[in-house]
């Protein structure tokens, strides 16, 4: 009997010794909160017009609130094909980023399937980057003005801002929401967006990112 306090006790200690491991290899989880604004129409015939914008919450730890516009513009080849491009600045604290674009969609029967090629130029860097964003969207009515929307996009780097940067996956997001068209112009989408950012000789970093969009359309 007299050996059970000391059993108990090494017991403790190998597993305390088995847990430090794995809480040093954890994956970072930080958690922010995104607002996103839309503002999309048709401005002359097959041409459309999208200007997005938002403001991120972002946990200190992990990188500075960041703010965003894009300007994008679109030529309807036919009902469901598009082509376009455009241009967007990033600010994350101190750094800005500009970001041209260009991007071919395909949008029918709720599934929109969207290839993005970017061009990141960053103060400082060695060289602009070149980021390739492959997306895949559905959207389903569940009710009266109600829809389910679900998307999947991979972000892959073909050329690093850094001479010595890896290419490859940079990060993968998806998203859950609800969106709700309060009326023929304006709808709101509360969702959930999951991250996760590859990093080499480390965990994955992941993020969770509650968000809320309004889209506005004339």
């Amino acid at each position: 009997m007299s050996r059970t306090p000391l059993r108990i006790a090494t017991l403790l200690a190998a597993m305390l010794a088995a847990w430090q491991p794995s809480s040093a290899l954890a994956n970072p989880e930080d958690t922010q909160f995104w607002l996103v604004g839309f503002v999309r129409g048709e401005i002359a015939d097959d041409v459309f017009l999208t200007v997005d914008s938002s403001y991120r919450w972002r946990d200190p730890e992990f990188g500075a609130d960041q703010q965003t516009l894009r300007v994008s513009l679109e030529k309807g080849l036919d009902d469901a094909v598009r082509i376009g491009g455009g241009m967007s600045v990033f600010q994350t604290g101190s750094v800005t980023e500009y970001r041209p674009h260009q991007q071919f969609r395909y949008a029918a029967g709720g599934l929109d399937l969207r290839t993005r090629f970017e061009q990141r130029w960053f103060d400082g860097a060695d060289q602009v980057e070149l980021r390739i964003r492959q997306r895949v969207q559905y959207s389903q009515p569940v009710a009266p003005r109600v829809e389910i929307v679900g998307s999947a996009e991979w972000f892959g780097i073909v050329q690093s801002r850094r001479d010595t940067g890896q290419r490859g996956t940079e990060q993968i997001r998806s998203i859950i929401g609800v969106s709700y068209e309060v009326n023929d112009s304006l709808s709101i989408a509360p969702s959930y967006l999951f991250q996760i950012t590859p990093r080499t000789g480390a965990p994955d970093a992941i993020s969770h990112v509650p968000q809320l969009t309004l889209n506005y359309s004339f």
